[in-house]
């Protein structure tokens, strides 16, 4: 599935930040991949008011809860750890828009 990607930052994060925000990444578009039934979708990463965000959308069926399993959970707890916050959009019918946020100097 092709993905657009927009990387705006002044540096790399401190490790930490940046591995948890790979991870979170990652896994949000495999399950994109996996479950959406989208044909396309974006990711867009930047740094702004001491934050690292992250917002991936795509073009699927929506539907994505995180209440409805683990995985999603698992994601928000894995950046409750750093303070920072998962939220996830997805009205049936789509699309869905995951924004995370991650404290960082």
């Amino acid at each position: 599935m092709p993905v657009e990607v927009s990387i705006e930052l002044p540096s790399r994060p401190q490790p930490p930040v940046e591995s948890a925000a790979y991870f979170v990444i990652a896994e949000t578009l495999a399950n994109v991949t996996k479950h959406s039934g989208a044909n396309r979708g974006s990711l867009r990463l930047w740094q702004a008011d001491g934050a690292l965000r992250a917002q991936i959308r795509d073009n699927g069926r929506g539907g994505a809860d995180p209440e409805g399993g683990s995985g999603l959970r698992g994601l928000q707890r894995r950046l409750a750890a750093f303070d920072g916050t998962l939220d996830i959009s997805s009205p049936p019918g789509g699309p869905t828009l995951v924004t995370m946020e991650l404290p960082c100097e």
